[in-house]
């Protein structure tokens, strides 16, 4: 007869036959058996890169559900597998189940703000825009006693934890430029 895959029974075990067990044949007559050709061992396929729907498919094509869906942080774009449990390569009996797990795109970077306080404006806001923090607010304090033109204060504070982008202020010494102390433009 023929074989086929089998997961509950081991592998040339009788399966089916084509006279019922204990039916009266004649001597010489024909049985046709179908036996067990074990489980069905495959390999996990390479769907990293792929998204989570081209995954499903080739997966189930080969004879896999798709199990748990998680995501972590990755260089790789957002919404792509980037592996699977078990892992590519890995043989298995089918059917079976493999976990995907999916790209979040990259963490977003933190910085550590600056200590800015004393130096001059320009050179403050050189240092924030080489760290990409390109929103930056600048106050003017005519009653700070420090030198004309250097940061008396900042929000955030020295050591802060902040994220690329984050809006920054500086209160720095001395009337806006173009602005008498004291007067009107």
């Amino acid at each position: 007869g023929e074989q086929r895959y089998d997961n509950s029974a081991p592998k040339l075990t009788v399966l089916e036959q084509s006279t019922e067990p204990g039916a009266r044949e004649g001597v010489g007559s024909t049985v046709t058996l179908i036996v067990s050709a074990g489980q069905r061992i495959v390999t996990v396929p390479t769907v990293t890169g792929m998204t989570r729907i081209e995954a499903q498919v080739l997966l189930e094509k080969d004879g896999f559900d798709v199990g748990d869906v998680g995501e972590t942080n990755s260089d790789a774009p957002a919404g792509t597998v980037v592996s699977t449990r078990p892992q590519a390569g890995a043989q298995v009996s089918v059917p079976s189940t493999v976990s995907l797990v999916l790209s979040r795109g990259p963490a977003a970077a933190t910085l550590q703000m600056p200590g800015l306080i004393g130096r001059d404006v320009a050179s403050a806001k050189l240092v924030l825009t080489q760290l990409g923090l390109g929103d930056v607010r600048v106050t003017y304090d005519p009653f700070a006693t420090s030198p004309q033109g250097s940061v008396v204060g900042q929000t955030p504070v020295a050591g802060a934890t902040i994220l690329p982008g984050a809006p920054v202020e500086l209160r720095v010494a001395g009337a806006a430029p173009g602005q008498v102390p004291g007067g009107t433009p």
